[in-house]
């Protein structure tokens, strides 16, 4: 099944292999690593996308959680 992660990028859930979030010490931002196997298994790629706020991520995150469900 393909999931919308934003307008133009759509990832086939059987591909995400991990989801990883990260808080910036520094500035405060908060980063989401999505890892998926594009066209090979050999390969990895990874889509990251950066929220001024937890709130933000929170929101993506459960959207996320509920495309994959």
């Amino acid at each position: 099944m393909l999931v919308k992660i934003e307008d133009g990028f759509y990832l086939n859930s059987q591909h995400i292999i991990a989801v990883q979030v990260s808080k910036n010490p520094e500035n405060g931002l908060l980063e989401i690593s999505i890892q998926y196997t594009p066209h090979s298994i050999q390969q990895v790629g990874e889509y990251k996308k950066v929220f001024q706020s937890q709130l933000d991520a929170e929101i993506f995150l459960s959207e996320l959680n509920q495309k994959l469900r």
